[in-house]
């Protein structure tokens, strides 16, 4: 007898699937970035939770999405102070 997946792991196996969709797109621009993309991909695809379960920091890891302010005349990028991380880093939310 074969095995259903139940609507909430299909749910999760298809926002994968996604996920994996635009971190595959992404054309990095150098190996940082190439390294970050190899990192999210591992995470993807390893079945880790995606989001934040418990504050501050269950998982470790946690699904953000950030967008970049590029002031292209002055050549300036917008950084926010997170001061829970203790970071400069763009905009975004969980």
């Amino acid at each position: 007898m074969r095995h259903r997946a139940a609507p909430a792991d299909l749910h999760e196996a298809s926002l994968r699937d996604e996920l994996l969709t635009l971190v595959e797109s992404i054309d990095p621009w150098d190996d940082l970035e190439r390294r970050h993309v190899a990192v999210a991909t591992e995470w993807i695809t390893g079945g880790a939770p995606l989001y934040r379960l418990e504050p501050p920091d269950e998982p470790p890891m946690h699904l953000v999405s950030y967008f970049v302010v590029f002031d292209d005349r002055r050549g300036k990028l917008l950084l926010v102070d997170h001061r829970k991380a203790g970071l400069w880093l763009p905009p975004g939310v969980h």
